[in-house]
């Protein structure tokens, strides 16, 4: 081999050498580098994931909703429900269901799971699908409802914070009215059409109330009132009689009234505003108040105007209507909206209502009158 070769295949060595040590430090240097990128990573992630789960459980203020201590407080976070077991698994038995905006009381916590006290019901539900904290506490205060109850016969509720104003409606001892404020003299009270009054502190009790949870047998017996009270409904407005609960006379179609699911969900938010534990038809019937202004054309030329015509409809200008409508209704005013959607009238052509109180007369179903 000739010098010139040599030095050739010399060079080629070297540079063969330098390519695998490079190659090889690269690779030190690659992996060194993945591992540190890989501890900082989790290191990241781990902390994400600690103040995430304190930020979920942490009570910044002290206090309480519906007789449960904010730190106890547990809401349902679900669009519709979810399910209660006996025990800390999702194979235990399935003792009932716990719905969206429910509220409860926390028992104990283990293994991602919250056994807890709603109403009647106490089992074990999945912190997946549940509030804590701040968070629960935020949506608790939006969803509870209050009521005040008179404590003597007679209350006066004026239209006004003053015993000069006018007298809007007479309250009997034990009556129940919808709490808004309470500021220790006065409290501001909602009438079930919208209206608002005001009643003296010192003669009512007032109470704050969350929806709860159901067990299947519950469950079972409200779909069964339902379904008879439907089934009755729908009887009295064959025969053309009352029914039980209502003096309304048969049922008419006064004709459907097109509309999209946006449509149905405002008005079963209305229906659920102004009637939601009324009966059945009654929900019916004020979701047919809606229809009929609508046929009229005075009222707007929609759904949506009709119900937000100014001065009409209380709820709507509170904004109680809106929040209905983003929690999501009850599902028996939904299929109330959707049956007067399809043009059904247990009231005629009727156009308004309001409490029997007020002494109007006009179609009766349960606490309202239709004219």
């Amino acid at each position: 081999m000739t010098t010139k070769n040599r030095m050739h295949a010399l060079a080629a060595m070297l540079l063969s050498l330098a390519i695998v040590v490079v190659s090889t430090l690269g690779s030190v240097q690659c992996v060194f580098a993945r591992t540190i990128e890989f501890r900082i990573n989790t290191g990241k992630a781990s902390a994400s994931k600690d103040t995430a789960t304190v930020k979920k459980d942490t009570v910044t203020k002290k206090g309480s909703v519906a007789g449960i201590s904010y730190d106890k407080l547990v809401m349902a976070n679900v669009e519709e429900a979810v399910n209660v077991r006996s025990e800390a698994s999702e194979t235990s038995n399935l003792i009932g269901k716990f719905y969206k905006e429910c509220g409860g009381e926390i028992l104990e916590r283990k293994n991602g799971w919250t056994k807890v006290k709603t109403g009647t019901l106490t089992g074990w539900i999945k912190d997946t699908y549940l509030l804590f904290g701040d968070e629960a506490v935020k949506l608790a205060e939006t969803a509870v409802t209050k009521t005040a109850t008179s404590k003597t016969s007679s209350l006066r509720i004026r239209e006004d914070k003053s015993t000069d104003s006018d007298v809007l409606e007479l309250m009997a001892e034990g009556d129940k009215i919808e709490a808004i404020n309470d500021d220790g003299e006065w409290v501001q009270v909602e009438f079930s059409d919208g209206e608002i009054g005001y009643v003296k502190s010192e003669y009512v009790t007032v109470k704050e109330a969350l929806d709860c949870g159901e067990s299947i047998e519950q469950i079972k017996e409200r779909e069964d009132a339902l379904k008879k009270e439907k089934e009755e409904a729908d009887k009295a407005a064959s025969s053309g009689t009352s029914g039980q609960k209502a003096s309304s006379g048969a049922a008419t179609n006064n004709g459907a009234i097109a509309g999209d699911v946006n449509d149905t969900l405002l008005l079963a938010a209305l229906i659920q505003s102004e009637s939601g534990y009324e009966p059945y038809q009654g929900q019916v019937a004020v979701g047919t108040v809606v229809m009929n202004r609508l046929r009229t054309g005075k009222y707007g030329t929609s759904i949506y105007s009709v119900i937000y015509a100014k001065g009409q409809f209380g709820p709507a200008g509170t904004g109680k209507v809106a929040s209905i409508y983003a929690q999501g209704p009850k599902q028996s005013c939904i299929q109330a909206a959707q049956e007067a959607m399809s043009g059904v009238s247990y009231i005629g052509t009727a156009t308004h209502f309001r409490s029997i109180k007020s002494g109007i007369p006009g179609i009766v179903i349960g606490n309202h009158v239709f004219w």
